[in-house]
């Protein structure tokens, strides 16, 4: 079991099941045994490990201004319900993103910006439990650094894949390995 505001980290050698077991928690596998159940208060954010993009020809500024309803974001009357320009460029701009790869066509971006771009969309859903699948994959070390920082500080619950250490070892509360020693 993961408690509220718990900091897990599931490490383990490649294939013993890691990924299918968060893929499981986000409903986008069904169970393969067993069950599970969240509390009705969870709010998931998932961060998917694979860079996968429905449409890569979108630009993150259009990605971010298309997927979020300024009213969940902000408290003042928006004139329509996507955020503008700006809030997105601002949003991808905290992420580390920078303008010229904001007009981009997301899929010609470095596995590190893609990585950006996703956790910026992270960011902006309301949520408290966080599903991360090896989120550090493509990120330099000034990025990984700024998101070891956020996590630590993040008051939800953190379940998060990792094969480094030294990233989440500073902050994580449990390890769990999946698949025990030896193989």
């Amino acid at each position: 079991s993961v408690h509220a505001g718990q900091k897990v980290v599931l490490t383990g050698f490649n294939g013993v099941g890691k990924s299918t077991l968060l893929n499981t928690l986000a409903g986008r596998l069904p169970p393969l045994a067993g069950r599970f159940r969240f509390s009705e208060q969870a709010a998931l954010g998932y961060f998917p490990q694979a860079l996968a993009w429905t449409d890569g020809t979108r630009t993150p500024e259009e990605l971010v201004t298309g997927a979020f309803p300024a009213c969940l974001l902000y408290t003042s009357d928006a004139a329509d319900d996507s955020l503008d320009r700006q809030e997105a460029r601002r949003a991808l701009a905290r992420c580390g993103v920078r303008q010229e790869h904001a007009l981009q066509a997301v899929a010609t971006l470095s596995g590190g910006e893609q990585a950006r771009v996703k956790l910026c969309l992270l960011t902006l859903r309301p949520c408290n439990f966080l599903l991360l699948d090896e989120p550090t994959n493509h990120l330099d070390r000034a990025a990984k650094e700024a998101l070891a920082r956020a996590l630590d500080r993040f008051p939800g619950t953190v379940l998060l894949v990792s094969h480094e250490a030294d990233f989440y070892r500073a902050w994580a509360q449990r390890v769990v390995e999946i698949g025990g020693k030896g193989r």
